[in-house]
């Protein structure tokens, strides 16, 4: 069973919903894990992935506590724009280290980290969840990302999905989430890469076993 919670709303007012899955009671005990997809507007299969999952979860529930915000960016995919309504990339708008103003063509990421509703919600979740394992789905790549202490279990995700496994994405990401919670924090971040146009659902066939896995194992 799904117990369902608004965690928050966005710039324009929509509800930003959020899933959690109780393991079972003898599963052994396990650090939380939050998962979201459409941080970006424009890739709206991370939504779709990530309601698949949470569907899976209702009839074989997880192994650990799991949050999973199958669409952060509620205002952006109504849209079709990666951005949110005040124009503003939401995976460079973290408090990280590393956070800048400056920005290339894209990639605003506002006057201030952290005051845009979206990345409020999530990031107030992480801190009431306690949540240590953490999985953002995006596209357009196909990669499994990892950040902080990640490498394990990207790698193995990877294994199980076909896809390739990497420390780094090929590009700066100054202010993004792996950068807060996998750099700055070192905590266990896997950033999922996929395909962004998706034919019979191949994206989430194709990574279904290794979301499973982030969300039943290892410790």
């Amino acid at each position: 069973m799904a117990e369902s919670a608004i965690i928050g709303t966005t710039v324009l007012g929509r509800p930003i919903e959020a899933l959690f899955f109780e393991p079972p009671g003898y599963a052994r005990p396990r650090d939380p894990a939050v998962l979201f997809g459409a941080i970006h507007g424009d890739e709206a299969v991370t939504q779709m992935m990530l309601e698949r999952l949470a569907d899976e979860l209702v009839e074989r529930p997880p192994g650990r506590p799991t949050w999973i915000i199958p669409c952060l960016n509620v205002d952006g995919v109504m849209a079709g724009t990666k951005n949110n309504a005040n124009d503003i990339d939401l995976n460079r708008h973290f408090a990280a280290s590393n956070w800048t103003a400056k920005h290339e063509p894209g990639y605003k990421p506002g006057a201030a980290p952290e005051t845009e509703p979206e990345v409020k919600a999530l990031v107030d979740l992480i801190e009431h969840a306690g949540a240590t394992r953490l999985i953002a789905v995006h596209s357009t790549y196909q990669v499994f990302n990892w950040d902080g202490r990640g490498r394990e279990l990207a790698e193995e995700m990877a294994r199980l999905s076909g896809y390739p496994a990497a420390g780094d994405i090929g590009y700066p990401t100054p202010g993004s989430f792996g950068s807060k919670y996998g750099v700055d924090r070192g905590l266990e971040v896997v950033t999922v890469e996929v395909p962004y146009l998706v034919i019979d659902e191949g994206a989430w066939l194709e990574t279904r076993a290794a979301l499973r896995w982030a969300v039943d194992l290892p410790t």
